[in-house]
């Protein structure tokens, strides 16, 4: 759904002069199938090891109790091979042209996300600044 909004927001992105990245530790091919289905254009970015969730402080480790109800749909580790259960927090960062946070979204549960109005609301500032 995440992918979908801001896939129709994209041109919208693109015009102000900005660019998106999906950051995951998916494997590029189960990647590139999610982005197929939705026919999103946005490039992705294949975190394999984990590195990047780690540089921004986003990992977390899915815990034992609760694997069990994940391996019945397949399991982390079958889509993030080199990540296991170690998964990103979903987050999005705006990030300026000298590498400064203007605007963030970080929040545990993958139902609540930036929305693209806010993500455009921060672009727009920062044209207008310059």
């Amino acid at each position: 759904m995440t992918l979908q909004v801001l896939q129709q927001a994209y041109p919208a992105i693109q015009e102000l002069g900005a660019q998106v990245f999906f950051i995951g530790p998916e494997t590029r091919d189960n990647a590139l199938k999610l982005m197929d289905k939705q026919k999103a254009t946005i490039p992705l970015l294949y975190d394999r090891d984990g590195s990047v969730m780690e540089a921004y402080k986003l990992a977390f480790t899915i815990p034992e109790y609760l694997q069990a109800g994940y391996k019945m749909f397949g399991g982390f580790p079958d889509v993030n091979p080199e990540t296991g259960w170690r998964i990103p927090v979903p987050a999005t960062f705006v990030v300026d042209q000298k590498g400064v946070i203007r605007g963030r979204h970080v929040d545990a549960d993958y139902t609540r996300r930036m929305e693209p109005a806010d993500i455009l609301a921060v672009l727009k500032e920062i044209v207008s600044e310059g």
